[in-house]
C-alpha cells in the first residue's frame, strides 16, 4: 500500500524536476514550460496516480500536435502522450500528464 505521505513526496519531487523543463512536441520542437501544477481531480481507474497539468506558450510552427514529451531541465523524459491535437490558432494549450505511482517489493 502506498501512503499519502509517500505520494506527497513524489508530487513534490515531480514538481521540482519538471519546473524549468520543457515539452518536446512531435519529436522536434522544444517549448519551455510556463506553469506546472498537480491536479486535484481524481483520475478514473487509477488509484495511485499523479496528474501534472502543464502549460506552455503557443508555437505557430506546430499546427497539429501528435506527440508530447514532458522533460526535466536536464532533458530526461518524465511522461509522454500521443494524441492528435489541432491547434487551429489557439494561443495556448494545457496538457495533463498522468504518472502512476507503484510500490516496490
Amino acid at each position: 500500500m502506498i501512503t499519502q505521505s509517500y505520494l506527497q513526496t513524489i508530487r513534490s519531487d515531480l514538481l521540482a524536476r519538471v519546473t524549468g523543463g520543457d515539452i518536446l512536441l512531435n519529436g522536434s520542437v522544444s517549448v519551455p514550460i510556463n506553469a506546472v501544477a498537480i491536479s486535484s481531480h481524481p483520475i478514473a481507474g487509477i488509484s495511485n496516480a499523479i496528474a501534472l497539468q502543464v502549460s506552455a506558450q503557443h508555437v505557430a510552427s506546430v499546427p497539429v500536435i501528435t506527440n508530447a514529451k514532458l522533460r526535466t531541465s536536464m532533458g530526461a523524459v518524465v511522461a509522454e502522450k500521443t494524441a492528435t491535437i489541432n491547434m487551429n490558432g489557439a494561443q495556448f494549450v494545457n496538457l495533463t500528464f498522468v504518472v502512476e505511482v507503484r510500490g516496490g517489493v
